[in-house]
C-alpha cells in the first residue's frame, strides 16, 4: 500500500504547527518546517536569514520574472523555486509532513498527498496567542494586529505563487477548525490519510 504525505497550511495562532507535528508523530513520519529553510540555504548558498527573508516577500509575477529575467530572478522567487524542488524531493523519498510553503500546490499532481488547512475564529486565536510565551507582553490589540498582518502576508505569498486562493476549501482535502481541539483535528487527519491510502 502506498503511504501518503501530508501538507498543512494554517492561519496564524491556530496551533496548526502542533497539529502537524502530532500527526507526524502518530504516523511515524518526518516533519518539515524550518528544516526547509536550512535545506534551501545549504543547496542555494544563501544564508538561512536570506532564505527566511525571501519567504516573506514576493514581487510582481513569478511567470513574468521567469520570462523577462532569465536566471536573474529576485531572491524570493529563487527561494520559492528551490524550496519547491526540495519539497518534491522529500516527498519522493517517502511520506512526510510538510508545513506551509505552498506544499499543497507544489505537490498538486501527486495522488498520495492529503492537503490540510487549519483555521479558527479570531477570538479563539487571540486566546491561543495569550497563552503563548511569544505574546507574553502583548496587548489584545497587538495580538489582533499581528494575526491580521501575518494572515495577510501568508495569503499574499500563497496567492502569488499558486493558482489557488489561500484558505479556500477547494484547494484542500480538509479544512479543519482548530476550535475542535488538537487531538480531534489529528484524528480527522489520520482518518483522511487512511482513506486516501486505501484508495490508491
Amino acid at each position: 500500500m502506498q503511504r501518503c504525505t501530508i501538507t498543512l497550511g494554517r492561519e496564524f495562532c491556530t496551533g496548526g504547527r502542533g497539529i502537524a507535528e502530532e500527526a507526524a508523530k502518530r504516523l511515524g513520519l518526518r516533519f518539515y518546517d524550518r528544516e526547509l529553510i536550512t535545506l534551501a540555504a545549504q543547496k542555494s548558498g544563501f544564508s538561512e536569514e536570506a532564505v527566511e527573508a525571501g519567504e516573506k516577500q514576493h514581487t510582481h509575477s513569478l511567470l513574468y520574472n521567469l520570462y523577462t529575467m532569465g536566471n536573474d530572478l529576485p531572491l524570493n522567487d529563487q527561494v520559492f523555486i528551490m524550496q519547491s524542488r526540495i519539497i518534491r524531493e522529500l516527498a519522493a523519498q517517502g511520506p512526510c509532513v510538510i508545513l506551509g510553503r505552498c506544499g499543497d500546490y507544489v505537490l498538486r499532481e501527486q495522488p498520495n498527498v492529503v492537503r490540510v488547512f487549519v483555521y479558527a475564529p479570531e477570538d479563539f486565536r487571540v486566546r491561543y496567542a495569550m497563552n503563548s510565551p511569544d505574546f507574553r507582553d502583548k496587548t489584545e490589540k497587538d495580538i489582533r494586529e499581528a494575526i491580521a498582518k501575518t494572515d495577510k502576508r501568508r495569503a499574499a505569498y500563497y496567492n502569488y505563487y499558486t493558482q489557488n486562493r489561500w484558505g479556500d476549501a477547494h484547494s484542500y482535502d480538509l479544512a479543519l477548525n482548530a476550535e475542535l481541539g488538537r487531538d480531534a483535528c489529528v484524528d480527522i487527519i489520520l482518518r483522511a490519510v487512511q482513506a486516501r491510502e486505501a484508495s490508491l
